[in-house]
C-alpha cells in the first residue's frame, strides 16, 4: 500500500507538479535578481558518490552499484578541487548528498564531510546509507558528522528492517541527526535499450530528475552519465550518456550558464523509459542468509551479478 501511494504521489500528484513549477519560477526570479545585482546563483542540489560499490547489491540499482565488483573510491584531493571550482560558480548549494554505493565503506568519509562544509558552509549535508554499517558512525567520523550537522538518511531495504530498532537507539544515544525511510519493497526497471523515449516525458517520471551529480571534474543532470560504465560491454547507451558530462573547468562557463544547461533534459534521456516496478531483491544472494555477513570489501557475499544486466 505504501508503495502504491508513494508511486502515485510521485508520478501524478498535482501538488508535486505545482511545487516543482513554483520552484522553477522562484529559481528563475532569484537568478534574474542575482544576475542584476552581480551576485552568483544558487544551486539547489548536488550529489556525489563517496563510493561506487555497495554492500547490499540491490537488483535494479539506479546507480548500478550492484555491478561494481571491486572497491572504487574517489580522490579526496580531486573532490576538494571540484568543490573549490563550484564555489567560484555558485554562492551556495542548498543540499549536498554524500552517497554511493555505500558511503560508510569509505575510510576517508570524515574528510569528504569536512571538505564539503569548508567549501559550502551554509549547505545542508546529507549522508545517504543503507544502514547496515551504522556502527561505523563512531570515533572521528561520529564527531565529524555531529560537528558539521550532517543528517544521516537511511534507505530501509529488507535486510536492514530487523536492525531498525537498534539503529534508532544508537542514533539517539549518540545524538545523530537522522531520518529512516519506510521499508523499501519495490524497485523499478527503467532502461529503454531501444532509445526511443521522448526526453521531456522521461524527465517527468524520472526519480533522479535534477539530481545534479558531480564526479572527477565533471557534472551532469543525473548520475547515469557517470555510472553507466558499469554495464560492462560497450554500448551506444554508454557513449551517449558519457557525452552528457559537463566539464566544470570550462572557462566559458559561469554559474548561470551551467545551471541553465543542467535544467534541460539530456539527449540521453531517450534511453530512460516507463518505470516498471518489481519486488525488491538482491543479485545472487539470499537476503536472510546474507544480511549479517560482510567480506573484506565490506560487501555482502553474492553468487554473481549477471542477472541484474537483464533488467
Amino acid at each position: 500500500m505504501i508503495h502504491k501511494i508513494t508511486k502515485t504521489f510521485v508520478q501524478y500528484s498535482a501538488v508535486v507538479v505545482a511545487f516543482l513549477k513554483l520552484r522553477r519560477v522562484f529559481s528563475a526570479v532569484d537568478d534574474f535578481l542575482r544576475k542584476l545585482l552581480g551576485k552568483k546563483p544558487v544551486l539547489y542540489l548536488l550529489e556525489y558518490h563517496v563510493a561506487d560499490h555497495c554492500n547490499l547489491n540491490c537488483k535494479g540499482c539506479f546507480h548500478f552499484s550492484n555491478l561494481v565488483t571491486a572497491q572504487d573510491f574517489p580522490s579526496l584531493a580531486q573532490y576538494r578541487r571540484d568543490l573549490a571550482r563550484l564555489a567560484e560558480l555558485y554562492a551556495n548549494i542548498r543540499t549536498i548528498r554524500l552517497m554511493g554505493g555505500e558511503p560508510l565503506l569509505n575510510a576517508e568519509l570524515a574528510g569528504f564531510i569536512t571538505a564539503t562544509k569548508a567549501a559550502f558552509p551554509r549547505a545542508k549535508i546529507c549522508l545517504l546509507t543503507n544502514g547496515l554499517l551504522y556502527k561505523r558512525l563512531s570515533g572521528e567520523l561520529l564527531s565529524t558528522v555531529k560537528t558539521n550537522n550532517v543528517e544521516v538518511q537511511v534507505s530501509l531495504y529488507k535486510p536492514v528492517v530487523p536492525q531498525k530498532p537498534a539503529m534508532q537507539t544508537y542514533f539517539r544515544q549518540n545524538e545523530i541527526k537522522h531520518s529512516i525511510s519506510p521499508p523499501i519493497t519495490k524497485f523499478a526497471q527503467y532502461i529503454n535499450i531501444v532509445g526511443d523515449s521522448a526526453p521531456h516525458e522521461s524527465v517527468k517520471q524520472c526519480p533522479a530528475s535534477r539530481c545534479t551529480f558531480l564526479g572527477g571534474g565533471f557534472i551532469a543532470r543525473c548520475p547515469l552519465p557517470f555510472n553507466i560504465q558499469y554495464l560492462g560491454q560497450k554500448t551506444e547507451i554508454q557513449a551517449v550518456m558519457q557525452n552528457e558530462k559537463i566539464d566544470i573547468y570550462d572557462k566559458n562557463l559561469d554559474g548561470f550558464i551551467l545551471k541553465k544547461m543542467l535544467s534541460k533534459p539530456m539527449k540521453a534521456c531517450r534511453y530512460c523509459g516507463k518505470l516498471e516496478w518489481f519486488e525488491w531483491q538482491q543479485d545472487g544472494c539470499d537476503v536472510v542468509d546474507c544480511s549479517s555477513a560482510v567480506d573484506k570489501m565490506g560487501k555482502i557475499p553474492v553468487g554473481g551479478l549477471a542477472a541484474s544486466q537483464s533488467r
